[in-house]
This record gives C-alpha cells, structure tokens and sequence, in this order.
C-alpha cells in the first residue's frame, strides 16, 4: 500500500493558513478559534470517510476507522507555540489520518485509530503534554482549576467556554485504560540538526530527554541609574549576566548530551534609567541520562547561589517541572530498524531531547516514535521546515510498519 502523498502535503500547506499570526509562523494555541477550525477540518474527513470521532472532557480527540478495536494509538498535537512553525505536531497527526484513509481506500481493515493530544506544547498554561498528562493519571481532577493562564483563567473554565467538559465522563476517561492497547506510536519533525547534516531519511527515537526546569530569582536594590556608583551596587541584572555564561559553562562542561537553556526573563521595574530591583528567569535542563541531569542541577543551583551571595542579591530558587528520560520499547526499536533496512532507507536510532506525548504512554504499553529531518535543524520558529520528498517518506514508513505489526498479530 502506497499513501497519496499529494494528499498529505495538501493537507499540511492548507492547515499552515490557520494562525493567529498571518506571515509571522504558525500560532494556533489549545482552545482557541485556530484550534477550533483544525479541529472541523479533521471532522470534515472523519465524515468523508466514516470515520468515528470523540472529544473527551479536556479536549483529547480521537478518530476511529469502523470496527477498529484501538491495539494501535497513533498521535501527535495540532497545537504550536507563539509564531512556530507549520510542521510541529500537525505533521503527525496528518501523517495518522493519511495512513487510516488509506486503509480505507485500499479496502483494509485497521485496528489503529488517531489520537489528538490537547495543549501538548503548554503554550496556554505553561504545562507541557496536558492531555497525555492527563490519560495517564499524572494530572488529575485537582488540575483543572490549578492550570491557568496568563489571565488566570482555569483549564475547567476553558473547557466548559469550547463545550468539552464532562463531569461523568472525566469520571470515565481518566486515567485511561490501556488494556488491549499493544502500541502507541509518534510520527514528528526531528527539531534538531542531527538527520539533516547527516542526510538521514528516517530517525528512531530510543529515548526521550529527561528535563528538569528551575525558576531563579534574584533581587537586589533599584536605584537611579545616573546617581548610584558602580562600587556597592546590589544589582541583580549583573548577577543574571553573570549566572548566564556559568550556566552555560557548567552544561558544557558535563558532556553526555547534557543541555542548559535560559528561554525566559523577566526584569522589575524594567527602566533604562533605574537599576533593576529584581529578575527573574528559567532554566531548562536536560539529557537522556536522569544522574546526568540532576548532576547538572546541583551545580546549577550551587552556582547561581555562590553568585548571589558574591553580589550581595537574594536568591531564591524554585522547582518548575521535573520529568524523567523516558526509553521507549526495545521491541518497537528493533522492528523499527529491520523495517528501515529491509527498505533500505538511511536511517539511525537517536535520542530526542524534546518531549513529547507518546513518552507519556510509554509506561503503559509498547510506545515508540519516528522522526524525519528538519532542515538546518530549526524548529518552533516560522522558518521550521522539511523536504517533501521527507515529509512523505516518513508517513510511508509509518503506514509501513503498522500494517506491518498487524500483520504478524493477525
């Protein structure tokens, strides 16, 4: 069986269009009208194609061809950060629809079914994998009026606005029951450099980074800028500058595909002319190996102490999110691996060190993800791209291995 890679490609340039955000990349956050109409274009081929599709209490969708008894969960998300890019997530989840389509066309009985996973970036509420979290126990009842964004408004409230919640069924739904479910699988961009340099068609994910996220708050004295010597100061702007490059000092000094990033800041009052009373930033920590990562928080946490206390600051740290490396199923790996040499695709089995849903499953059942190229390595930007020739080749070997597995399971 072939997938209608024209097809595909329609699909992904016309769901590019949806964005809040017109030329500035793609933003489509959970919840919004965006997600609204990716959402009805999805319905709209479920209807096509008889498709059964159900939208649980918190917004997790699932589309099932006829009869399918779900021993396959296929999936990604539809949502994207702030002006990101038009393949994250969205590629996995066509790519899904294009392999139940064509089952169908090609008169195949499939007991796969697609799954949308909601608010899987955390744009909305800073909380990455909401829905998966959910599914699988990590997030709870209590979580629904804890989560909230920007202008506190709570995931309950938002759910009843969009009409998904459902007391009686999230009584029912979660966690959810993964008996009979014998794989869950993720089709994504890399979002790293590593295929495209290599020319690789096909990556294997062997297993997902473990990330560890500090908040880090430093205050000082504010003063005017012009009237207060530079000898004395209590300034926790050069604090930061300085917990900067020995963040980045210490994460390179660990090696093992250790990573260390600071992708947000906040300086009080935020004046040119008034030295800062506070700041306040993340950092974002991360590598396949759990010692390796919690190594690296120590001395984080030891560094940005030592130079607050060098600097006369307060400093206060506080633990934001902590997740562990997540290895998928050895079994998928191998048979993910004779599939790409049997068709003789350049492929190699690699780490991810950016989290996804799938890696929430993997504790429950046989999980596994494949990855294509991302051009130049660039993700959640507008310029995130990948060669069509890829886009198509990885959806095929999607397709591929599934009929694959449930061939041998028949």
């Amino acid at each position: 069986m072939r997938i209608n890679g024209q097809r595909l490609l329609d699909d992904l340039y016309a769901l590019r269009e949806i964005t809040a955000t017109p030329g500035q990349g793609v933003t489509r956050f959970s919840y919004t009208e965006e997600d609204r109409r990716v959402r009805e274009y999805l319905a709209r081929i479920s209807r096509e194609y008889g498709f059964c599709m159900e939208t649980d209490a918190v917004g997790n969708m699932r589309i099932s061809p006829p009869d399918s008894n779900a021993a396959t969960i296929v999936g990604s998300h539809i949502d994207t950060v702030r002006n990101g890019g038009w393949l994250d997530g969205i590629y996995g989840v066509m790519s899904g629809m294009e392999m139940l389509r064509t089952f169908s066309d090609n008169g195949v009985h499939t007991d796969a079914v697609l799954m949308i996973y909601a608010e899987e970036e955390g744009s909305v509420f800073g909380s990455t994998m909401t829905g998966s979290k959910f599914l699988t126990g990590k997030y709870t009842a209590g979580d629904l009026n804890e989560l909230k964004d920007e202008q506190e408004t709570s995931l309950l409230e938002h759910l009843k606005n969009c009409g998904y919640w459902d007391e009686d069924d999230f009584a029912k739904a979660f966690p959810m029951d993964f008996t009979g479910v014998d794989t869950a699988l993720e089709l994504h961009i890399e979002q790293g450099p590593v295929m495209d340099s290599e020319g690789l068609q096909i990556g294997i994910v062997d297993t997902v980074f473990g990330m560890h996220v500090l908040e880090v708050e430093y205050a000082g004295l504010g003063n005017h800028a012009g009237a207060s010597p530079m000898k004395g100061r209590r300034d926790p702007m050069s604090a930061f500058g300085e917990a900067v490059t020995a963040i980045e000092r210490i994460a390179l000094d660990a090696g093992n595909g250790v990573v260390a990033t600071i992708g947000k800041a906040a300086v009080s009052p935020g004046g040119s002319n008034v030295i800062p009373d506070t700041v306040k930033f993340t950092v974002d920590i991360r590598s396949n190996s759990n010692e390796n990562t919690e190594d690296a928080v120590c001395r984080i946490r030891e560094a940005v102490s030592e130079i607050a206390k060098a600097r006369s600051v307060a400093c206060v740290i506080r633990d934001v999110a902590d997740s562990s490396a997540i290895p998928f199923s050895r079994e998928v790996i191998r048979s993910m691996t004779a599939l790409a040499e049997e068709n003789g695709l350049a492929y190699r089995v690699m780490d991810s060190g950016a989290v996804h849903d799938t890696a929430m499953l993997a504790p429950y059942t046989a999980a596994g993800m494949i990855f294509v190229p991302s051009i130049d390595g660039r993700s959640h930007v507008p310029e995130e791209n990948t060669k069509e020739d890829d886009l198509i080749c990885g959806a095929q070997f999607l397709l591929d291995y599934v009929a694959a597995a449930e061939e041998q399971r028949k």
